[in-house]
């Protein structure tokens, strides 16, 4: 089979005729057709952007190919080994492609990672320590390539979910524009965008949560909530349904009982859209709804449409939020 053939149908360009030879291969033999769902499967690994420093991407790949290696027979392996570069170097474009998100190492000596995602797109990465992170829309994390034996630090702009590998004695602190989260082994969530309130859900564990300042600090137990602006101060809220909270992992939405403008902000960062309120009355009012991943801009604006308290229109590249016309 040829590479460059395979390659277009992995990203998706394959012509009539070229989906009609492939077909064929896959026809000819189930090995075939093996292989090429494996490679299926690494290759959408790019969409959920799930990616790692340079070393374990490098060890990822030297074990796939060293599994495929045990399972082929040796006529096969002089096709199978120079696509699989053609497949890593596709890979590795992909993950690192700008119009997913900015990958950006500062330094061979400090040694830093700065994932940055763009509006409308999401990503998820672990850590070397073990530790999951989800990222939502517009986020920043700066991370160190590999943890000291003393601590593990953090930054974050933007909000992301953070499943915390328990280390005994090494806390994990996330510093934020506003706060400091420290952990030791948890899952929580923190919402903290540039000129918005900072909020920190926990759905297990225990987490810290201190200002910056160092002036006012609490401990959150789980479906617990702190949020954090510098007029309003440190506000804990309790019984929270944390699974609601992180419905943006999966690309699922939830407002409850939440503020237009609030629900601007997020919907502009999700689908990366203009959304204005011409009537600044509304911004305030305060509004319930739920949408799945594959909800657009405009079925989730029609969900707000059907509480009769507001309209909206598309006007160029603008969206327009208004009172509805008696």
């Amino acid at each position: 089979m040829d590479e460059q053939l395979l390659i277009r149908f992995l990203t998706h360009t394959c012509t009539p005729e070229d989906t009609r030879l492939v077909d064929q291969w896959i026809a000819s033999g189930k090995p075939n057709a093996d292989w090429l769902f494996e490679m299926e499967r690494i290759w959408n690994l790019k969409d959920e952007l799930r990616f790692s420093d340079r070393r374990e991407i490098e060890e990822a790949y030297n074990r796939f190919t060293f599994s495929l290696g045990k399972s082929k027979n040796a006529e096969q392996h002089f096709y199978i080994y120079p696509i699989l570069k053609y497949v890593a170097a596709i890979l590795i474009i992909g993950l690192l492609g700008l119009n997913l998100y900015e990958m950006v190492q500062s330094s061979s000596t400090v040694g830093e990672n700065t994932v940055e995602v763009p509006k409308g797109q999401r990503a998820s990465l672990m850590l070397s320590d073990g530790t999951k992170v989800w990222l939502n829309s517009q986020s920043k994390l700066i991370y160190p390539t590999q943890f000291s034996d003393r601590e593990r630090n953090v930054r974050l702009e933007g909000e992301a979910f953070f499943d915390v590998a328990h280390k005994e004695h090494l806390p994990f602190v996330v510093h934020s524009p506003l706060l400091a989260i420290k952990v030791l082994g948890t899952k929580f969530n923190v919402k903290a965008y540039f000129d918005e309130k900072s909020v920190v859900t926990l759905a297990e564990g225990k987490v810290e949560v201190e200002t910056n300042d160092r002036k006012n600090k609490l401990t959150l137990k789980p479906n617990e909530q702190v949020s954090y602006s510098d007029s309003s101060g440190l506000v804990l809220e309790k019984n929270i349904n944390t699974n609601t909270v992180k419905l943006w992992v999966k690309g699922e939405g939830a407002f409850i009982q939440c503020r237009l403008d609030n629900i601007v902000r997020d919907l502009e960062r999700k689908f990366d859209v203009e959304i204005v309120i011409t009537d600044r009355s509304l911004s305030s009012e305060v509004f319930t709804c739920r949408f799945k991943d594959t909800a657009t801009i405009e079925q989730v604006l029609h969900l707000l449409k059907e509480t009769r308290r507001l309209d909206y229109s598309f006007e160029g590249e603008q969206i327009r939020i208004f009172k509805p016309l008696k």
